[in-house]
């Protein structure tokens, strides 16, 4: 179902020039106040590292709030575009994953956790695919590091968490219609304003697609975001969201090796059959009630309901045979997820002093229950082929999908955090959670058992924040968490015996903000090890089992400056040493310890450099992605590379501005990701979009 994006901008209309008209009655108020400079945020509240209001400056990991006019001057339209330019994220989506990340040397959905308004979303089949324009989102918030304790299995490198534009009395009105290369276009309106005495509306939508750089790789993607709050008296918000979002990505597979190398000839390549497909369709439903008991007591209770609707017909594999000149193609997919997924969480927050000292507690209680059906097919013979390099016809592939299995999770989970002002300049932070996870796979095949397995785990994290002055502190930590081996709704007989991995991670570092606004910055320095990863029995290596690990050692820095009146620079660095440090592969057990991790780069880092005059701004920005590897064995590399942008706005007015951005400004060419051993992904070539962006 296509959204009707006329009837939605109508709407839009309607409400904005209604309340427009009632705000034309009213006196002219003034109200001057200095404009807030973005940055890290440091003193920003987030909603990801803590459920008690801290700031990031307060919590004793590493945060990273990232804003919508940053996101907006650095041309940015995905989320995942706009997560991968915060410290050490780097992007590894591929068609099948959805949109997937890389973070402290750990990968993928089952390691790198995504949620939207503090909700986690349900990974099927280890795939993601909402949310991800960036329209409608205020911020996006990264926590790096362990993040069980709040968001429960799967997020042993971290969580990316985007934080809505929320519903407002005062009328407001935004608009954006942008044109680009390769027959991009992109458009989103989005309003607010009020509703009767008590209660205001938001409305986000937006359309964006393409022709994309690679034959027969047109895309294209709608969605519509809306929300209403109500609040009856001052200490009680009731507020729900609907939204609706269709997608269809660019089935880009990647280009096969040439003797062993990615090659520029074959940049716009694409060896899909013709008749591919990828579709996801999401909708999302959400209550909300927050209730201030007394000044120190909050009650907060959430309901939602979830709804995916997936689907891939492709042929995935590229295989350049050297000694026939031909590309085998193989792994025919016809594959379909509908998942649903329903849930409620309350907490009770209670701001109380100990001892003479601020105290802040929550407990809660998370509850959700996802069902989640796999159809698919393989079929090899009918579509598996060998084709030209160059000047081939792709062919077609069919065949009907057949239900394999149904799976189903139910999972509660009871969490507690605290924070305690032990004295003026030291804070102590605890948090615990313990989950009860039962999980269902029944197979509609005969060929595939079916599978029943419940989990217990519990997870924790420790750590103290010192304040060596008002503006600078020093923290450190000490977490707990856990990850499946495989995505808990996709699990098999085999799997279903295999229990969680352990992750455990130590952290410390030092956050500061300068006066006036001239600059803030962060130091961080961790170890985290990844235990019961599974590996090849040493006496047995046919036989899998656990008792495999991985870990990884980094130091990351982060910074945005001032240094002078209208000069901004961003600026962020990763390094890091991630390695198996037990782990055996194949059936004659191959060791791979001391590799790398396949995807995960060593060095990482992103900078960006503004100008800023009252009509007019301009920017260049870097993205810098070390050598990387293509399998655990590490005998397929990926080059490191950098990638420069830029960006340039004219504010005509101060409802209309003009801009132009400039994606990979060199043209460079370069290995995104590598799919399989023999195929790899490559990166978007150079890019042109122009924007018009109104503001009432």
């Amino acid at each position: 179902m296509k959204i009707n994006y006329v009837l939605a901008t109508s709407m839009l209309a309607i409400f904005s020039s209604g309340a427009l008209a009632e705000d034309a009655t009213l006196e002219e108020v003034q109200v001057q106040a200095a404009q807030e400079k973005p940055g890290l945020n440091l003193k920003k509240k987030n909603s990801t590292a803590s459920r008690l209001g801290l700031t990031a400056q307060e919590t004793p990991a590493s945060v990273e709030i990232l804003d919508a006019q940053t996101i907006r001057q650095r041309g940015d339209i995905s989320i995942r575009e706009a997560a991968t330019r915060t410290t050490g994220i780097t992007d590894i989506s591929n068609p099948g994953s959805g949109q997937a990340f890389s973070s402290r040397g750990f990968t993928g959905n089952n390691a790198v956790a995504q949620a939207e308004d503090g909700i986690r979303l349900a990974t099927g089949a280890s795939t993601q695919t909402y949310p991800s324009d960036a329209w409608g989102y205020e911020r996006i918030e990264v926590l790096r590091g362990p993040a069980s304790v709040l968001f429960g299995d799967g997020a042993a490198g971290g969580i990316i968490n985007s934080i809505r534009k929320q519903a407002n009395r005062e009328s407001s009105f935004e608009a954006l219609l942008g044109a680009g290369t390769r027959g991009a276009y992109r458009a989103g309106v989005g309003g607010t304003g009020a509703i009767g005495e008590i209660g205001a509306f938001r409305i986000d939508a937006s359309a964006l697609g393409g022709n994309g750089f690679i034959d027969r790789g047109d895309y294209d993607s709608q969605k519509i975001m809306t929300s209403l709050l109500f609040t009856p008296t001052d200490h009680l918000r009731i507020g729900f969201t609907l939204d609706h979002a269709n997608e269809s990505p660019t089935a880009n597979y990647g280009s096969p090796l040439v003797d062993g190398k990615i090659r520029h000839y074959l940049r716009k390549a694409n060896y899909n059959i013709d008749n591919n497909k990828m579709e996801f369709t999401d909708t999302r439903a959400r209550a909300k009630v927050e209730w201030d008991i007394s000044p120190t007591a909050q009650i907060r209770n959430e309901s939602y309901f979830f709804k995916s609707y997936r689907e891939w017909r492709n042929l995935e594999v590229y295989d350049y045979n050297e000694t026939t000149r031909l590309v085998d193609r193989t792994d025919y997919l016809n594959l379909r997820h509908d998942m649903k997924q329903y849930g409620n969480r309350v907490d009770f927050i209670l701001s109380e002093d100990i001892f003479g000292h601020q105290n802040r507690f929550l407990i809660g209680w998370d509850s959700t229950h996802t069902d989640f059906r796999h159809s698919g097919s393989r079929n090899f013979s009918a579509v598996d082929s060998s084709l030209p390099l160059a000047n081939f016809d792709p062919g077609t592939g069919f065949d009907p999908l057949q239900r394999n299995y149904d799976a189903q999770i139910t999972q509660n989970a009871f969490y507690l955090e605290n924070a305690w002002n032990a004295t003026q300049d030291l804070k102590l932070i605890i948090g615990l959670r313990k989950d009860y996870i039962d999980t269902e796979n029944k197979s509609l095949r005969a060929d595939r058992p079916s599978s029943v397995q419940e989990f217990t785990p519990l997870t924790w994290r420790v750590g103290a924040v010192f304040n060596l002055t008002p503006d600078t502190v020093l923290y450190g930590q000490s977490s707990r968490g856990t990850d499946p081996i495989a995505n808990l709704l996709g699990l098999s007989l085999v799997n279903s015996t295999y229990d969680l991995t352990r992750s455990r991670q130590a952290e410390i570092g030092i956050k500061q903000s300068l006066g006036n606004h001239k600059a803030e910055w962060t130091l961080a320095a961790y170890h985290i090890a990844k235990d019961d990863i599974i590996t090849r029995d040493p006496s047995r290596p046919l036989n899998s089992i656990q008792g495999g690990s991985q870990s990884s050692r980094g130091i990351e820095f982060a910074t945005t400056l001032y240094p002078v009146d209208h000069w901004r620079l961003d600026f962020n660095a990763t390094l890091l040493n991630a390695r198996f440090d037990e782990l055996s592969e194949g059936n004659s057990g191959i060791s791979r310890a001391g590799n790398t991790p396949e995807n995960v780069p060593e060095k990482v880092a992103n900078a960006w450099v503004y100008y800023q005059q009252t009509q007019w701004e301009a920017g260049i920005g870097a993205r810098y992605i070390g050598k990387r590897y293509g399998n655990n064995a590490n005998e397929v590399s990926m080059a490191g590379y950098t990638v420069y942008d830029a960006s340039a706005a004219w504010h005509i007015s101060k409802q209309l501005s003009l801009r132009a951005n400039v994606r990979n400004l060199t043209d460079k060419f370069y290995s995104a990701y590598a799919y399989s051993d023999t195929q790899q992904t490559i990166g978007t070539p150079r890019q042109l979009e122009l924007t018009a962006e109104f503001r009432y």
